[in-house]
């Protein structure tokens, strides 16, 4: 499993990563597509791939025990998604499904904590950008909501 670098460096938050640090990261990552209605991962399993879409868009659902799935978000490329296996408690907080053809970045979460452990400012370059992502989307589902 690995992909090319040049692949990584499309994305924004790898821009600062030096040619070693892209290349080890590619080591652990996959480039993969899966088609329109693909569930990417379900809420509540186990958090073990953070996503970055290269292609296409993604849904986002949040379940409601009382009135099923709703849509909440779209989300499109070259953004994360299931940014929650990179936090504890490591469970997907969303059910995100392929609104398109996607084709996505798959970074094994436990290789990745093996990664950063010796190249620390990877976790930190890619900490970052998620808390940004997910402070944008936080910002913009509140517009809509109060709208």
């Amino acid at each position: 499993m690995s992909t090319e670098p040049k692949v990584l460096k499309q994305f924004a938050c790898f821009e600062s990563l030096s040619d070693e640090q892209v290349n080890a990261l590619a080591q652990i990552s996959n480039s993969v597509c899966y088609m329109k209605d693909h569930v990417l991962f379900e809420e509540g399993e186990p958090g073990k791939i953070l996503y970055l879409l290269i292609d296409g868009q993604v849904e986002v659902y949040y379940k409601d025990t009382e009135t099923g799935q709703h849509r909440v978000d779209t989300v499109s490329s070259q953004e994360a998604v299931g940014c929650s296996a990179f936090v504890p408690p490591y469970i997907y907080t969303a059910t995100e499904k392929c609104l398109t053809d996607v084709e996505v970045l798959e970074i094994e979460i436990e290789e990745f904590r093996d990664l950063i452990q010796n190249e620390p400012h990877i976790g930190l370059v890619l900490q970052e950008h998620i808390i940004k992502v997910l402070n944008e989307r936080i910002l913009a589902l509140r517009h809509r909501a109060i709208g």
